[in-house]
């Protein structure tokens, strides 16, 4: 009778599993996609409200605009060639942020306005090692 009870419970501890798993396969949670597309911004005006996008361009020299009431609101202009998109970003913003800077930024956009909850700057080049002359390098060194 208990080996009975112990099947019974392995079955459907395997089959509750079996269920789980299918429905995290096939119905992901659309707002926490761990992909997100990286478009261009003439491709913006085709994507979905709701769709969480990355852009990539150049902050237009002179647009970065700080809110006076809350120091971590700001507003800029995103630049891809000719193309230009309004940017709104609440949070911390990384120190190589100014005119000019290279970004990547990650939101929805909405009504002409990209709404980004994430920034960050490209600079490969401050990153990267000085390899010239690596086999100099001593670890007690580093």
């Amino acid at each position: 009778m208990r080996i009975g009870k112990i099947s019974i419970t392995i079955f459907v501890l395997t089959f509750l599993s079996f269920i789980w798993i299918s429905w995290v396969t096939f119905n992901p949670n659309n707002d926490k996609s761990g992909l997100v597309r990286f478009v261009s911004i003439p491709e913006l005006d085709i994507i979905k409200i709701d769709e969480r996008v990355r852009l990539g361009g150049l902050v237009k020299s002179g647009s970065i605009s700080v809110s006076s009431h809350n120091q971590l609101e700001c507003s800029f202009s995103l630049q891809q060639g000719e193309h230009n998109v309004n940017v709104f970003f609440s949070g911390i913003r990384p120190d190589m942020f100014k005119d000019e800077a290279e970004v990547i930024i990650e939101g929805n956009y909405n009504n002409g306005k990209f709404l980004a909850d994430q920034l960050q700057t490209k600079c490969a080049s401050r990153y990267e090692a000085d390899l010239d002359n690596e086999a100099s390098y001593q670890y007690k060194n580093i």
